[in-house]
Parts: structure tokens; sequence; C-alpha cells
């Protein structure tokens, strides 16, 4: 009966701060909305940014569930290429389409076929309408069948935020199509869980996962005064320590992208689906694949305990911290970055390729 009270308290607690962060925002943008004559509210029409008409190699690839299983949607995911080589390293990204910013690889990595994507619900890859259909085992899918359709059987997989969050998990129900893995600050889903449950540093870091079950209201707030809160996540102090790493191009891109139609909805759709639609029964493992995790200990959103506990969650990791780096760690210190990722894989066995 008491675990049951409890339960009870925890999500009466969660619903009470999700009315309270969304008054807060209806008040603000009301508060906007009078202040500016209504301009606050007003979207912007943007021209496609120079920037994303670079001439990158683009594959769309429809995954459509025919091999090893069912899917309840079929996915659209744009993947962009950049180095055609022996073994394939897929990135998953919760970016921008085609602005690769997120992740600045160098040529040094000639041995690897390097496929950058956007999952599904960004840029350009397909929006389903459904919070259910930004389910993580349905992401995890996508990358597992995006590898073979690429032509392999598998792949050194690396994500970011939310493309960490799927990498980890593509990692743990599809260890045999994973190389190896490497995660940038982002958690192992066990160690998060914890964090969330123990940690009120990291519970009041979180604020915003509580405050995006709102139906509309987030989206509002996110494109409130042309989108000021994007610039607020980079060039603010919660964003990049080397804030001139981020161009007024770079977010003209982020901009525009989340500016199409559905794009804000379907990127705070994995955060209501999570929450709302819980995996039941779900039990989390060690990850079994080789791990790197590069943690820039900055992170304004991620305590750093995270990064600590993710190693307990591995058979076999490599924390690599990064010094001052901000949450967005790959931008704040790209050739860093880089270089530790440089550094795992030549310690690890390549296998011969598949494609």
């Amino acid at each position: 009966m008491p675990s049951v009270l409890s339960r009870l308290a925890s999500k009466l607690a969660l619903k009470l701060a999700q009315y309270y962060y969304s008054a807060l925002a209806c008040f603000y943008l009301f508060w906007r909305w009078i202040r500016t004559a209504g301009a606050a509210l007003k979207h912007k029409e943007r021209q496609i940014p120079r920037k994303l008409l670079d001439n990158y190699t683009h594959k769309f690839s429809i995954l459509s569930g025919t091999r090893g299983g069912s899917r309840s949607t079929t996915s659209r995911i744009d993947t962009v290429l950049k180095v055609n080589r022996q073994q394939c390293g897929v990135f998953a990204r919760h970016v921008v389409s085609k602005n690769q910013k997120s992740f600045d690889f160098e040529d040094r990595f000639d041995f690897f076929r390097v496929v950058a994507i956007d999952q599904r619900g960004y840029g350009d890859s397909s929006k389903p309408p459904n919070i259910t259909d930004y389910s993580i085992p349905a992401l995890t899918k996508d990358i597992d069948d995006l590898i073979h359709d690429l032509g392999y059987n598998s792949a050194v997989v690396m994500g970011h935020d939310w493309g960490g969050a799927v990498a980890w998990r593509h990692a743990l129900s599809y260890p045999q199509s994973v190389d190896q893995l490497i995660i940038c600050n982002c958690p192992h889903p066990a160690a998060f869980g914890q964090m969330l449950r123990t940690n009120e540093q990291q519970r009041s870091h979180s604020w915003y996962m509580i405050f995006f079950q709102t139906p509309h209201v987030p989206e509002t707030a996110v494109a409130a005064d042309d989108f000021l809160m994007l610039e607020k996540m980079f060039w603010s102090k919660y964003g990049l320590k080397n804030k001139e790493n981020f161009t007024q191009e770079d977010m003209e891109a982020w901009k525009y992208t989340f500016s199409q139609p559905e794009a804000l909805t379907s990127a705070i759709n994995y955060y209501r689906c999570q929450y709302q639609y819980p995996e039941k029964g779900l039990k989390l493992g060690k990850c079994i694949p080789k791990t790197l995790i590069v943690w820039g200990d900055g992170d304004k959103f991620l305590v750093r305990e995270n990064a600590e506990l993710s190693v307990q969650w591995c058979e076999n990791a490599t924390l690599r911290m990064i010094p001052g780096a901000s949450h967005w760690v790959q931008q704040d210190e790209p050739a860093l970055v880089n270089e530790r990722i440089d550094e795992f894989l030549q310690t690890c066995n390549r296998p011969k390729s598949n494609y």
C-alpha cells in the first residue's frame, strides 16, 4: 500500500509541475504578445539557407519492416554520405538535415563510410503524426534496418543527446549489428533513470521534459520571438563555451529546419512518448559492444555522475572527459572530440567489409 501511495504522489507531483511550467509559459507568451503587438508569436517566412544547399550526397532509405519483423509505420530516413570506404559508421543525430555541423568529421576517418542521418521527425526524414510513433523500440529498429539497407551487417554507431539515447538502446537491443558504440553527452538509459530517481540536481535540470508533456504550448514557446529559445540554447550561459563555433549561419539553418511543418511537434514527441507511453516490464542490462563515452563536463543539462555511472553499465567502456565543454561537446571542441574518437577506433578490431 505505501508503494502505491508513493507512486500516486509522484505522479501528482509531476502533473502539478507540468501545470506550473505551462502556466508560466502561457503568461510569458501573453506578455510577449502584448509587448510586441503580436509580433513575437508570428512566424517569419524563411528561404532555405545556403548552408543547407551544400553538395552532400543524399540517400533516402525507405524502411518498411520487410527485414526481420514488423513495424507500425514506414520510415523515410534522410542519410548524408560523407566518405565511401570499407567499414560503415552510422551517426544518429538529433539535429538539422544537411547541416552536418553536429559532427565535424575529418578526412582522417578514411577507413569508414560515414553516414550521418536525420532520425524520424527531424530534417527531411518522415514525421509520423502519432506520439507513439516515436517510441524507443521504433527508433532503434530504424537504425538497425538502416544499417542493413545500406548493405552492411554491422556498423560503428555514434550519437549525441537523443541520437545518443537511441544509439544506447540500439546497442542494447541489437548488439550484433554494433561494431563499436560512441556516445557524446548522453547517459546509459539505466544510469539516467537512476539519476532522475536519486539526484535532485538532475531532476531540476530536466524540468523541460515535464513541460514538454503539455500539448501545443511548448511548440509555441520554442518558436516565439523568432526561435529565441534556440539562440539561448547555444549562445547563453547554458550553451557553448566556444560560442564562435556555432555561427549565425548555423543558427539560421536550425531555425529554417524547425520552422517547417510539424518539425517542432515531431521533435518534442520524443519526450512525450517516453513519459506518456513508458515501456512496461523493461529490464535494461549492460552494454556489450565496446564503448567510448565522450563527455563535456560543463554540461548544464546532465550532471557529470551520469557519465561515471554509465561506465558501470558497460562490459567494456572508456570515458573521456572534455574539460569545460558544454552539452554540445562535439561542437564546442570538435578537434579534441575527433581526436578521442580516432584514438578509440585505433584500438578496435575492424571487421572485413561486407558491403
